[in-house]
């Protein structure tokens, strides 16, 4: 006991946390996690100190820069104010390593696209009445320039549906990047909405408009109309008819590739449909003397 009330020197190593590291720019690894202080104290006050070490904060507002990405701070410049912040009676000698360093990035932000990750099942006649909704469809992020650099999207988090048949309105959490990185979403969550209706099939027969023709020729199709089906929601059966589409054959296509059939596309269509489907994928022809 008399001997632990002596004064001794002893070096402690003190877990350190860093504070106000400038705004402007992020850490690209991790600095060190303690520091070792050479102190004198009393036997008692060593002992302590070695078993439960003081948290010592160290400010870091104002660091020196060696190059692009490291930068340094000295130690013995906040020697008072880290002596404030240790136990009474400890007192610092040395540091054993005057200087901290860092290695900084440019904190830059980048807006990207977000990408809905979802896995959707419709009940039997059901299906979305129109192209999904994510809104936001794009957010911002922060971190490192380098990083960002390789950043082209974000995902949300995988929603699955099952035998849907209600129309959807969730929100939807983004999927976070690795705490490594650095890279922060300024926005957790978008929404997600999708109408969901009830499906019919329709089915008509069209004619077919031949394009590129040469002047002064006339051209016989076999047959001379085509038949589509396709799908449409039940509220919007009555918006489709046959001149929301149009269906074509280029015959300079078939004259080219020496085809002696021409081939049809549909070049327009009716917003409300999809599924489309037609035959014959191919129409015979006999040009007329």
């Amino acid at each position: 006991m008399t001997k632990l009330s002596k004064e001794y020197e002893s070096t402690i190593e003190y877990p350190v946390a860093f504070q106000s590291l400038p705004q402007d720019k992020l850490l690209q690894e991790e600095p060190v996690k303690t520091i070792d202080i050479h102190v004198k104290a009393s036997g008692f006050k060593i002992l302590t100190e070695k078993i439960f070490p003081t948290k010592l904060n160290v400010e870091s507002s104002n660091l020196i820069g060696k190059s692009a990405t490291k930068y340094f701070l000295l130690l013995p410049k906040q020697r008072l104010y880290i002596q404030r912040q240790m136990n009474t009676g400890v007192v610092i000698d040395h540091f054993i390593n005057d200087s901290v360093y860092f290695n900084l990035g440019v904190l830059a932000k980048k807006k990207v696209p977000v990408i809905l990750k979802a896995d959707l099942d419709f009940a039997l006649g059901y299906d979305m009445e129109k192209e999904f909704l994510i809104k936001p469809d794009s957010v911002t992020l922060t971190g490192p320039e380098s990083i960002l650099d390789t950043v082209l999207s974000v995902e949300t988090i995988n929603y699955i549906g099952r035998n849907i048949k209600k129309s959807i309105d969730e929100e939807l959490k983004l999927k976070e990047f690795s705490p490594k990185s650095n890279v922060n979403l300024l926005v957790g969550k978008v929404a997600f909405k999708a109408t969901i209706e009830k499906f019919t099939e329709g089915s008509m027969d069209l004619p077919i408009k031949i394009v590129n023709l040469p002047v002064n020729t006339n051209i016989v199709t076999y047959p001379k109309s085509i038949k589509i089906t396709y799908k449409v929601a039940l509220s919007n059966f009555n918006q489709v008819d046959a001149s929301s589409f149009v269906i074509e054959c280029d015959y300079k296509v078939s004259k080219e590739n020496d085809l002696p059939y021409l081939i049809p596309k549909i070049v327009k269509s009716s917003e409300y449909v999809k599924n489309i489907k037609f035959s014959p994928s191919q129409i015979d022809f006999v040009i007329e003397k």
